[in-house]
């Protein structure tokens, strides 16, 4: 079988959804209901649950998984996954932080934004799924926050502490530029101009401008208020970092951008990271010896939208090598549980020295099902789709039927 055989695709999908609804929490006793494996080495038994943003990747990942279906058990453990997002977010109106969604448990006392930003999509698609208001405000809340408090002259902020005695981080790095399709979805969803004017046109612009070099490469980090290029250091290899290689949504964020803007200079500077990605691919699909795997799943989708849309085989080639990479990384019949189904994944252990080998990690993996269904099929309304619904304004479509 080849990467191109949809049945084949289709079938691991299945495996893969299986995988996180095997091993996510359902007791209705227990605080952790919604939650799956983060990271599970099965040499070292260690085992850690999602907390924000990977609980909102995998939601919609089981969400697509439902779209493609038909199949109501992942529809379920999506809004599993969704109310204990819920839990996480913070509700006192007298809080500073009023609608923030917390790292890993009620309990913490920090988040990322980016990593919140993650967890209030997948609210944004459970409320596109089912219409149920109750994810849909949960999503408003956060997008309110962010643009109004989470946001420094139009990049989100690094990391935000609750407890007033620690300082926030303010750096602005590469993969906080996915945020930007988030607000995307959430115009979609709402109607509402401010998540575009406030959020996804200067995040664009700024990713656009200040962190895609002409060669391609990612300026990883920067200086909030200088400017300054912060990551990679001078004669530093850019691959040694993650998120040169996983750009965290950026590049699906600039398609939609282009898209909705009328603009092709987005898309074209999305277009040099994709083709730079291709350039250092590895012989077997991954990425620097496979010590980034998530590279796989997200660049093999960001090579193969873009070399969709412009019509380049070479990317397309790219994302067919990631995607057997992905293939190949599966595990498969080993009689673990909380092994078969996943896909190997970066180790976030304590034991360096026997672990990794047997690794699966929930940002790989989830990544990997919509890589999956996104090769498999033309899914539309999906996260990450750019098969979904565009832009259109009503003025275009006629005049309302008004009675009163």
């Amino acid at each position: 079988m080849t990467v191109h055989d949809r049945n084949l695709l289709l079938e691991r999908a299945r495996l893969l959804a299986g995988w996180m609804l095997r091993n996510q929490v359902t007791d209705r006793f227990d605080a952790n209901r919604g939650r799956s494996i983060r990271f599970y080495d099965a040499d070292t038994g260690e085992k850690v649950l999602t907390g924000n943003w990977m609980t909102g990747s995998f939601l919609c990942g089981l969400l697509a998984m439902w779209k493609r279906t038909g199949e109501e058990q992942y529809l379920r453990g999506a809004e599993f996954a969704g109310r204990y997002i819920l839990s996480l977010q913070v509700m006192d109106r007298d809080d500073p932080h009023f609608g923030a969604i917390r790292e890993i448990t009620p309990q913490s006392i920090e988040f990322a934004p980016r990593d919140a930003t993650s967890a209030a999509w997948g609210l944004v698609w459970l409320a596109e799924a089912t219409g149920q208001e109750i994810y849909l405000r949960g999503a408003r809340l956060f997008g309110d926050w962010l643009v109004e408090k989470g946001m420094y002259n139009g990049w989100p902020l690094y990391a935000v502490y609750m407890d007033p005695s620690m300082e926030n981080f303010y750096s602005r790095g590469s993969f906080q530029s996915g945020a930007g399709l988030f607000l995307h979805d959430l115009f979609m969803l709402t109607g509402d101009q401010k998540y575009i004017e406030r959020g996804l046109a200067p995040i664009a612009r700024i990713y656009r401008d200040d962190f895609i070099t002409e060669s391609g490469q990612l300026v990883l980090e920067r200086d909030p208020f200088t400017n300054r290029i912060t990551s990679p250091k001078p004669g530093e290899d850019p691959t040694e970092h993650q998120h040169a290689l996983n750009d965290d949504f950026g590049g699906a964020m600039m398609i939609a951008a282009s898209r909705l803007f009328g603009d092709d200079s987005y898309i074209r500077k999305a277009a040099l990271f994709a083709r730079w990605l291709a350039s250092v691919q590895d012989e077997d699909g991954g990425f620097a010896g496979g010590r980034h795997p998530s590279a796989a799943p997200v660049g093999g989708m960001l090579c193969r939208d873009i070399g969709t849309i412009l019509g380049e085989p070479g990317l397309i080639e790219c994302a067919d090598r990631a995607l057997g990479k992905v293939l190949a990384t599966q595990f498969l019949d080993t009689g673990d549980p909380c092994l078969d189904g996943g896909v190997k994944g970066r180790y976030e252990g304590s034991r360096p020295d026997i672990g990794g080998k047997r690794c699966v990690n929930m940002r790989t993996s989830a990544y990997s099902l919509m890589f999956l269904l996104k090769s498999e099929s033309d899914l539309k309304d999906i996260w990450l789709g750019i098969h979904n619904r565009p832009f259109e304004d009503h003025r275009w479509k006629g005049t309302h039927g008004l009675v009163w």
